[in-house]
């Protein structure tokens, strides 16, 4: 009974400070798709080619993540996250220095940074989180996605009207490597179980065999389809809401980004509350599916606003659809580390988040390119729509199935 006050400063002290660097380095992640419309016309390229930048993010945190679990355990996941952080600013940094082969250095630098921090966090919850509450519990760490898209939203158009979209983004880059020093003093809670003497880099044995295990899984094999359909929204939505608002639909730049910051405060209490909901039914793959149905149903909805509308109702399905499409991950990543073999959570949530950045790298390319050909983004929200559906359907059949 004497550990129980130790096992709950060590769960909440995890929980509190875990969801702070995600928020903030959910802000390094997206600040380039925010300042876009403000650094587009220095850059001589049209806002939508953010695309650009945001695939080359997660084509560098895909690149990172892989083998990521075996680092995590290496090195220990604090001093993982503390350099994921300071590379992350390094490309804050970068992009704040202006110019279009700048901003694909920096988006290459970002993704670096940023790609291995879910896994070294995931590694954490995983050992101090009460089993019964593990939806919920990475379900508010995961809520500091959302509120960093809102931040970012919120502040950056702001700072960029008032000082220029370069002191905006050095700005993040600054908060960044502040929150790498603030986190040393929880290396002695949670990097005790580092490995030593061993080769930081990871063999591919160790690559490939947590992929090979969660494809074998009936349940993890569809999750990894639809994490790559959900995460395919989420980038659309945190990433072309401000652009879409602005040239689609005729809003102000201010107003666009309360737009998003609206969109993803609604997934920060989506991802709660999904969490808790699949902590209650203990049923999270269904939990997952049903969340997919929703995304679709609002998705198709967004396809048909036009600049005619209130701005209430494009509010209204902006924030459906935020509180879904940007409310999934915690339950997504609970779901992966529980089915993880004891201690291999960070493996095993690596593997799946493979296709998580699969799914962000590949879809602003695709809806950049359906929005070059037809001219407008409907098209685009309407196929996202058509394979979110799909994804749900067959990962809802797999979870009847199982139950």
């Amino acid at each position: 009974m004497p550990a129980a006050p130790t096992d709950l400063r060590r769960y909440l002290a995890a929980l509190a400070s875990l969801t702070l660097i995600q928020v903030i380095s959910t802000m390094v992640f997206n600040q380039a798709s925010v300042l876009a419309p403000a650094a587009a016309a220095e850059f001589g390229v049209a806002a939508a080619d953010v695309a650009y930048y945001v695939s080359i993010v997660y084509l560098a945190a895909m690149i990172s993540t892989v083998g990521g679990g075996t680092i995590t355990r290496r090195l220990g996941p604090i001093r993982f996250i503390q350099t994921g952080l300071t590379i992350a600013a390094l490309g804050s940094f970068v992009f704040a220095t202006g110019g279009v082969a700048m901003a694909a250095i920096s988006a290459f630098i970002v993704g670096l940074g940023s790609g291995p921090l879910t896994i070294a966090s995931s590694h954490i919850l995983a050992r101090v989180s009460p089993p019964r509450l593990a939806n919920v519990t990475f379900s508010l760490k995961q809520s500091g996605v959302p509120v960093g898209f809102a931040i970012c939203g919120a502040v950056l158009p702001t700072l960029a009207l008032d000082f220029g979209w370069r002191w905006a983004a050095a700005s993040v880059g600054v908060l960044s490597i502040a929150a790498a020093i603030a986190m040393h003093p929880l290396r002695a809670l949670y990097d005790d179980e580092r490995t030593s003497g061993a080769a930081r880099l990871p063999t591919l044995e160790e690559i490939f065999e947590p992929l090979r295990l969660a494809w074998r899984d009936p349940i993890l094999r569809p999750m990894c389809f639809i994490g790559m359909l959900f995460s395919a929204t989420q980038a659309i939505v945190v990433n072309f809401t401000v652009v879409y608002a602005v040239d689609g639909l005729q809003m102000s730049y201010v107003l666009a980004g309360a737009l998003l910051s609206a969109a993803t405060l609604a997934g920060a209490f989506g991802r709660v509350f999904w969490g808790a909901l699949a902590d209650l039914l203990r049923r999270p793959s269904a939990v997952l599916a049903g969340i997919g149905a929703i995304i679709a149903m609002a998705a198709t909805v967004m396809a048909f606003s036009t600049p005619a509308w209130p701005t209430t109702a494009v509010y209204i399905v902006c924030t459906i659809l935020g509180g879904t499409a940007v409310g999934w991950n915690g339950v997504f990543i609970a779901e992966s580390a529980s089915r993880a073999p004891p201690g291999r959570a960070a493996e095993f949530t690596g593997a799946t988040q493979l296709f998580v950045f699969c799914g962000a790298l590949l879809s602003p390319l695709l809806f950049r390119t359906v929005l070059a050909i037809t001219g407008v983004y409907e098209a685009g929200y309407l196929l996202l729509a058509a394979g979110v559906a799909t994804a749900s359907f067959f990962l809802g059949r797999a979870a009847l199935r199982r139950s």
